[in-house]
């Protein structure tokens, strides 16, 4: 509604009210709909930061909208025609539009996270509601690890990871103490994920459910042995 009331890309005044609002409308939705296949398609491990992924599900979409668009205009528009040589042009209108569409609407589906209060973790009291409430539906509940990534915190569960924008200290806070443990300045594991002490000349690893190594770093090596004393060693 806003676009066709602004009527951007010349499409006003050569567009009547009428017909500018139903091209802005479908176009919208039409984009809406691209733009959430693409960030669908847009492998995780190829661009783990949300933010990222959202820019490139806009630039990965307005590519084919860009044809679709020169396909419609003439039909709303008659005699207007584009040329190969208009295209570039059209696609950095199409890309501006699904840019507002994916941080407007996609965006949602990742808000930035609140700082943990005292009150926000789960029914259990294991791990705080802002860390939960942002990880998939395919990822589960079970947490096992967390990782530091810049001001990132990536959250290792039993069926896989995905990132969240929290700092690990504040995720640490939010959860009870004798759920886990920090291990090294970039990790924090569930108590219950331990399987085994992995030890080497170099450093020594936590061996978790999943089968992640997690380093132990040397500050923290005296908690570590303290709370996995009885765990058997491995190689």
């Amino acid at each position: 509604m806003l676009l066709g009331f602004a009527g951007p890309f010349g499409s006003y005044p050569p567009l009547s009210a009428p017909v500018r609002y139903a091209f802005w409308i479908g176009m919208v939705f039409v984009g809406y709909a691209a733009a959430l296949a693409a960030q669908k398609l847009v492998p995780e491990t190829f661009i783990p930061r949300p933010q990222l992924r959202l820019g490139a599900a806009a630039i990965g979409s307005a590519l084919p909208l860009t044809f679709v668009a020169a396909w419609v205009v003439p039909f709303v528009r008659p005699g207007h025609m584009y040329d190969p040589l208009q295209l570039p042009a059209l696609f950095c209108a199409v890309a501006a539009v699904q840019f507002a569409i994916v941080f407007t609407l996609l965006r949602k589906s990742n808000p930035s996270p609140r700082p943990p209060a005292a009150d926000s973790r789960d029914a259990s009291g294991a791990f705080p509601r802002a860390l939960l409430s942002r990880l998939p539906s395919r990822l589960g509940e079970e947490i096992v690890a967390l990782e530091a990534e810049d001001h990132y915190l990536r959250v290792h569960t039993i069926l896989g990871s995905d990132l969240v924008l929290m700092r690990l200290s504040d995720a640490i806070a939010a959860i009870e103490p004798d759920r886990g443990l920090q291990v090294h300045r970039s990790w924090w594991v569930a108590q219950d994920a331990i399987r085994q002490i992995v030890r080497s000349e170099q450093r020594s690893h936590l061996r978790l459910r999943n089968g992640l190594l997690v380093p132990v770093g040397r500050t923290y090596s005296a908690a570590v042995r303290s709370r996995t004393a009885r765990l058997p060693l491995g190689g």
